[in-house]
């Protein structure tokens, strides 16, 4: 063990790979507080494979068009359907997973079911993302 900085380090004795500046670390070595720090922080198990669970929903380009359609009214299914150029049923089931993962709500009234988003922070972070993006794209 060699003694770096604040922090002990282990090391091996021969690189793990040429040297050559891909991103990633050319000996093995790490520092114990830092991990700890890390672990700590880290959410649960199941708060892990709710994230996940989130984002493999957003994942669907037909379910971002929803909570993008969604920002800034609530829309019936049939208004979705057309927003979207999918049938009714298949709204349907798009929307049924979405309130699942609690991403949106219904309320009805009458006949018609009317959906919006159950948190800003979906509609957050679609913007940040756009954002982003077209950041990205500008450099």
């Amino acid at each position: 063990m060699e003694k770096t900085g604040r922090a002990t380090r282990r090391e091996q004795d021969r690189p793990l790979r040429d040297a050559e500046d891909d991103g990633t670390c050319q000996i093995f070595a790490f520092d114990e507080d830092r991990v700890q720090r890390a672990r700590a922080a880290m959410p649960t198990d199941d708060e892990l494979r709710d994230i996940a669970d989130t984002f493999q929903i957003l994942g669907h380009p037909t379910r971002v068009r929803i909570i993008l359609a969604l920002l800034h009214e609530e829309l019936c299914v049939c208004d979705l359907a057309q927003v979207l150029g999918l049938s009714v049923s298949a709204t349907s089931h798009q929307l049924r997973a979405m309130r699942r993962m609690r991403l949106v709500r219904h309320r009805t009234e009458g006949k018609f079911a009317y959906y919006s988003l159950c948190d800003p922070f979906v509609a957050a972070l679609l913007e940040d993302c756009v954002r982003h993006l077209s950041g990205a794209a500008r450099r």
